[in-house]
């Protein structure tokens, strides 16, 4: 008897303790602002008030633990953090708010728990707010340095740009800079989020998961779990806080927002291509990957099938293509790449916009059974037009993705051809959008006759873009490699562009540019004499495929006799990304068939 009492004593202590840690999840701290005192309300049931976005400054800023001893230490009122809050509780008064909530001092951090909690509830707690005060303290009125303001740098202010209804941008005098929805293009140009989201915070979720993650690219913070625990709102989700994992708190992210989404777009992300490391996990190190992703939507029309994360790796129906590399696929995603023009219309006078979708690809190398893992060639992700005709025909295979790494044995070892170059080039922005197919094709209508499997495909950016400047691609299949070339004006739009196909079964083109002063103009850095004028004009363009073509033209002549050489078109309409950044469609049809060189013992 004694023993059921204690039994059911127990359990009513855990269902107290319980209901206490729910009630708790709904508590929040706030500033009265007229006596400044900090005052304890249910969520739910909270007073309207203002809420302070801010970058911290380490020691300057003021705790929970200060903030309750500043009545009778005056050294903590001398503090730059609590003028912050005071010069903010001077501004919701004038909006006429009695309450104020600012995450130095309104959290207990001493207590992990509540810690967890209000990280967790952060972003709602900025949607729920009246106004947000995005204080920028290194900003001055009419000094132009808003777009280097820190504030558009860190990780923790992203949600607290988009979740409130609201945001007033205050310089470090208080003085008002604008409104979100003023300044959104503005925004938009500092941080490459979508303009949409910043007129509209309701449409956050109409984002794909890749959108989402690329606001965050080029955003730091202090510790490294944080820059996945500031993205929890972002993608509406809930998980306990580890401060030790590190990386591994943006993998869990990944996991969880997986478990919740059928949305593949957070597979398509992309390696730097100095990365030596070519087999990775399905998921991506970090938000950084996704930089190149702004431009990457969901796709309603792809198959789509739900999609699982075990422990070990992801169970997923895929539309699938054989490459003719041993072992090495490509898996099409349910996203593509978004891109657009204007056309004109009689009845409308703006004219309308024409949209091309180019669906996403990635590379993934053959393990064991149905086992997979990612690889990072041609690159890290692959667009192939609509109109070749295996992808119509790709069947949608059960494969398992891993999220572990492995190193090949010597006899499977995936060969990167451009090894030797990849020193010489950094990041790889959104500047062409390649179609490369391989098959018979007539030169008549474009039609093709055979079909070949993808063999050999790599794809390296040796120059990027830049006002008025040159930039250089070096794309290879099988035997032969394509340089291709484009000048961009001022204003960044492509105006011409050149091509030399180069017969080079050893790639021993990788070598020879890398070792000779003549075509160092090829690439990024500028390790010789040559001046950046000489190389990044229309004139220096065709004289250096001039050089290129007889340099190689007498390997070349059997191909071209046999018409065995790339057909290679450009759109003359150049087409734009989400955020007007014109982009090149570049079609390359490789007609030579596959050579068995390439494909694994």
């Amino acid at each position: 008897m004694f023993t059921c009492l204690a039994h059911k004593s127990s359990l009513i202590l855990f269902y107290l303790v319980a209901i206490t840690f729910v009630l708790r999840t709904h508590i929040i701290r706030l500033i009265d602002v007229n006596t400044l005192e900090l005052k304890e309300f249910f969520s739910e049931k909270a007073p309207p008030y203002a809420i302070l976005s801010h970058t911290w400054k380490g020691d300057t800023e003021v705790t929970f633990q200060e903030w309750q001893r500043a009545a009778v230490d005056d050294t903590i009122k001398s503090k730059e953090g609590y003028t912050k809050i005071l010069g903010a509780c001077r501004r919701a008064r004038a909006d006429g708010l009695q309450y104020l909530w600012c995450d130095t001092n309104c959290i207990d951090k001493s207590s992990s728990a509540e810690l967890s909690e209000a990280i967790n509830s952060m972003f709602a707690w900025y949607r729920d707010s009246i106004v947000c005060y995005a204080y920028l303290y290194n900003v001055q009125a009419g000094s132009g340095t808003f777009a280097r303001s820190r504030w558009f740098t860190r990780g923790w202010t992203l949600q607290e740009l988009l979740a409130p209804s609201k945001v007033l941008f205050f310089d470090q005098h208080w003085t008002v800079l604008g409104d979100r929805s003023g300044l959104a293009r503005a925004v938009t140009n500092i941080t490459k989020i979508h303009i949409g989201v910043l007129e509209d915070r309701s449409t956050i979720h109409d984002y794909s998961i890749a959108q989402r993650m690329s606001w965050a690219a080029d955003r730091q913070t202090t510790r490294l779990e944080d820059i996945a625990y500031c993205l929890l709102g972002i993608f509406d989700i809930n998980m306990p806080l580890l401060y030790g994992e590190g990386t591994k708190a943006f993998t869990r992210l990944q996991r969880e927002i997986i478990s919740m989404s059928n949305d593949q777009s957070i597979l398509a992300w992309s390696m730097e291509p100095s990365c030596t490391n070519l087999q990775t996990s399905a998921l991506a190190p970090s938000p950084t990957a996704f930089r190149f992703s702004g431009s990457i939507v969901r796709n309603d029309e792809t198959f789509e099938s739900a999609y699982s994360i075990k422990n070990l790796g992801i169970s997923m129906k895929m539309a699938l293509i054989k490459t003719a590399v041993g072992g090495v696929a490509l898996i099409g995603l349910n996203c593509v790449k978004e891109l657009h023009r204007k056309a004109r219309h009689y009845k409308l006078p703006s004219g309308i916009k024409l949209k091309r979708h180019f669906r996403i690809w990635i590379a993934i190398k053959h393990l064991n059974d149905d086992t997979y893992v990612r690889i990072h060639q041609p690159s890290s992700m692959v667009f192939l037009h609509n109109s070749y005709p295996t992808l119509t025909h790709s069947t949608p295979v059960e494969i398992f993705l891993s999220l572990g790494t492995y190193q090949f044995h010597a006899t499977q070892k995936f060969k990167d051809p451009f090894e030797s170059l990849r020193k010489h080039v950094s990041s790889l922005p959104s500047e062409l959008v390649l179609t490369i197919a391989s098959g018979k094709m007539t030169l008549d209508g474009q039609i093709f006759r055979e079909v070949y499997p993808l063999g050999g495909i790599s794809i390296l950016q040796l120059k990027h873009r830049g006002i008025s400047t040159l930039s250089h691609f070096l794309i290879s299949c099988d035997n032969l490699s394509v340089i291709f070339s484009v000048f961009w004006d001022e204003c960044l739009f492509p105006q011409k562009w050149q091509y030399t196909t180069i017969f080079d079964p050893n790639l021993e083109v990788s070598n020879n540019m890398t070792s000779q002063e003549e075509w160092s103009c090829l690439f990024e850095s500028y390790r010789h004499t040559q001046s950046r004028e000489c190389c990044n004009s229309i004139s220096a363009m065709y004289s250096i495929h001039e050089r290129l073509r007889e340099a190689y033209r007498k390997k070349l002549l059997s191909y071209e006799k046999d018409e065995k050489t790339p057909i290679i078109r450009a759109e003359p309409t150049v087409l734009k990304d989400l955020f007007g950044q014109p982009e090149l469609v570049v079609d390359i049809i490789f007609r030579e068939t596959p050579n068995s060189m390439y494909n694994s013992p």
